[in-house]
């Protein structure tokens, strides 16, 4: 029975969290795996305990979590809080259904409809079709799935045996999801072919129409090329019009990743850096990254109707789906879930919240706060972004002063002394075997003062660490 005295404790933890998740308070403490699990108690017990006892151990959970609501994490491409986005979740919970019938799930089933009508307007498809999936990955190998049931429709029955080599395509900063769709679709990876990148970060089209070429001179059948707008590093958005032109004259299913950079369409000022999404075959956009809804909430997004049944439905379903199985107010036989949590809800809220003009001026904010961070890194001659900024994500590192400085090994001690001290979470990569400190921006609750801070925070750490390993070397 719900009672309603049993979740106000909760709601209270909840709010001192949150009320933690300030730039006063550290992002996370740094605790060894081992050490982690000497705190906490988490053997199962044989006999339960009451409903108020549990107090304890979600004050333990709550205590050692990652703040991702903190101002200064930078880490990942997800992070911040959204109330209305809560809110939709309690409310999936709390309802507890599954997507896969109309009957289940009536008001979830239209809502999500009018998401994906909504979010299909925004990228250009006039009828578009598609669903909600568990993430970019999940999405992107769907696209492929699709794209290899329309190039050879018999793999559904017979397999990969007979028949052409399928060759699929993607940049070589594509993300590593499309190889594990390689994988899973028994393509294989030596089959998903990398198309290089130019200095810039964008696939190289002329180097895609050759290899398109070499394919089907050794008598394999291209049949795929994805594109990435928002590389996961240097967010970096492909050359979309020039894909598309190769793609629909070589006869190619055109896919758009835009897990992470798809957003932009909500902005005016920004959403030239989708133009040619609408030539696109099918299109990922997760809406837990920018738009900042909890984990998970990603769509895929399908320029045709029709494509996704066709190529995942499958027989002996008349025990869950007892009208047609082509009934369009039935999702389950279209996906390639049974069981599917509902993530429109939390979204379908937000927007009630936001309104378009809200999307808007919080994409706006970010590319705003990323300038700000640029003028900052550019401002100090101790810092340097390696590459141009293209949207939100900037990379740069820490120079030393002492020319005989190991840079690379300076700039990760950097960044775990930030995530020790719990100043500042943000991750880590390597461009042209550099060493990159590698700052997102899609936080709702970092502010300017939080960038400025960080990066003084950021100078004066180096500055002792260099200064530490110069004594150790005199």
């Amino acid at each position: 029975m719900f009672q309603s005295s049993d979740y106000q404790r909760l709601l209270q933890q909840l709010t001192v969290f949150f009320a933690a998740s300030t730039a006063e308070h550290s992002v996370t403490e740094s605790l060894e795996p081992a050490e982690l699990a000497r705190r906490l108690m988490l053997d199962l017990p044989a006999e339960g305990k009451p409903l108020a006892d549990l107090e304890i151990d979600i004050a333990d959970y709550l205590t050692h979590a990652v703040k991702t609501a903190h101002p200064k994490y930078f880490n990942q491409l997800w992070g911040g809080f959204s109330a209305p986005c809560l809110m939709g979740d309690l409310l999936t919970s709390a309802t507890n259904t599954s997507m896969y019938t109309h009957e289940v799930a009536p008001v979830a089933t239209l809502i999500e409809k009018t998401v994906i009508a909504k979010l299909g307007q925004l990228v250009g498809f006039s009828n578009p079709e598609g669903q909600f999936t568990t993430g970019g990955s999940n999405g992107n190998l769907m696209a492929m799935a699709i794209a290899c049931h329309r190039a050879a429709p018999h793999l559904k029955a017979k397999g990969i045996a007979k028949g052409p080599q399928l060759i699929a395509f993607v940049s070589a900063a594509a993300h590593y999801s499309f190889a594990k769709a390689a994988q899973i679709l028994g393509l294989g990876t030596e089959n998903l072919w990398t198309v290089p990148i130019d200095e810039a970060g964008q696939m190289m089209v002329p180097v895609l129409e050759s290899l398109i070429d070499q394919a089907r001179a050794q008598g394999h059948r291209p049949f795929f090329v994805a594109a990435t707008a928002g590389t996961t590093v240097r967010g970096v958005f492909d050359p979309l019009p020039e894909i598309a032109t190769i793609a629909h004259r070589e006869g190619l299913w055109f896919h758009v990743d835009g897990a992470w950079g798809a957003s932009v369409l909500l902005s005016a000022r920004h959403r030239h850096l989708m133009v040619g999404v609408d030539q696109a075959d099918s299109v990922v956009w997760d809406a837990h990254k920018m738009m900042g809804m909890t984990l998970t909430c990603s769509v895929l997004l399908l320029k045709q109707s029709g494509q996704m049944f066709s190529t995942f439905s499958a027989p002996g379903t008349g025990y869950i789906f007892h009208a047609d199985e082509a009934d369009p107010n039935d999702l389950g036989p279209s996906t390639l879930h049974c069981g599917r949590r509902v993530d429109a809800v939390k979204l379908w809220l937000t927007w009630q919240h936001l309104g378009d003009r809200g999307w808007e001026a919080l994409i706006d904010r970010y590319f705003d706060l990323a300038a700000h961070a640029e003028a900052l890194i550019h401002q100090h001659p101790a810092l340097e972004l390696v590459t141009p900024r293209a949207s939100v994500n900037l990379c740069f590192r820490y120079h030393p002063q002492h020319p005989d400085q190991d840079i690379n090994a300076l700039n990760l001690s950097l960044r775990q002394t930030l995530y020790e001290k719990g100043l500042a979470m943000v991750n880590y990569a390597q461009i042209n075997h550099q060493v990159v400190l590698r700052l997102v921006i899609c936080n709702n609750q970092t502010r300017p003062e939080d960038i400025t801070a960080f990066f003084e925070q950021v100078v004066e750490i180096a500055q002792q660490l260099e200064a530490e390993r110069v004594r150790c070397h005199t």
